[in-house]
């Protein structure tokens, strides 16, 4: 009868050591799983680049259109081009790879919302304290993120620049 145990435990232990072994050399498919992750990651953050031009383009737009001191409306006006043309770009790199974009963030959305019904009395600070926030926010995500692939580490490094140039241009605001 103990003979009979133990030959069942020997006969258990035997066949869960076969199986960790089995299932340590199917390894392969992880590598598919990695690369799926990897271009899931892309896919976010690119929708995530977009989202947040869609939202500086019409956070300008509502910008020159409210805001007062004529240096900063200039600015505004000017830098929408800029905005279009990398939003186009990302949107274009998200089509050559098959990358579905996805509308504005709901967070995003609502910040526009409130630039859209401030009052024109005191805009400009409302304006400047919302994009601020924006500039922190995006540039210390786009720091986190690590891109392997040439074509979305340039778009990522020229917005990166785009938003440094902005950084520098509202810190010097009043």
């Amino acid at each position: 009868m103990k003979t009979n145990y133990i030959l069942l435990l020997v006969g258990l232990l035997l066949v869960s050591c076969a199986k960790q072994t089995n299932s340590e050399n199917i390894e392969k498919p992880k590598t598919t799983k990695g690369k799926k992750v990897k271009e899931h990651a892309e896919a976010a953050f690119t929708n995530q680049q977009i989202s947040n031009l869609e939202y500086q383009i019409e956070a300008f737009k509502i910008g020159s259109e409210k805001v007062v001191n004529a240096d900063l409306k200039d600015y505004l006006t000017k830098h929408i081009s800029d905005l279009q043309t990398l939003q186009s770009e990302y949107k274009s790199l998200a089509t050559t790879n098959n990358i579905e974009v996805k509308p504005i963030s709901d967070n995003l959305q609502k910040d526009l919302y409130k630039l859209a019904i401030a009052d024109a009395a005191g805009f400009d600070k409302v304006f400047i304290h919302y994009y601020k926030d924006f500039l922190s926010k995006t540039m210390k995500n786009n720091a986190e993120v690590k891109n392997t692939d040439p074509t979305f580490t340039g778009l990522k490094n020229k917005y990166g620049n785009i938003l440094y140039e902005h950084k520098l241009y509202f810190d010097m605001l009043k």
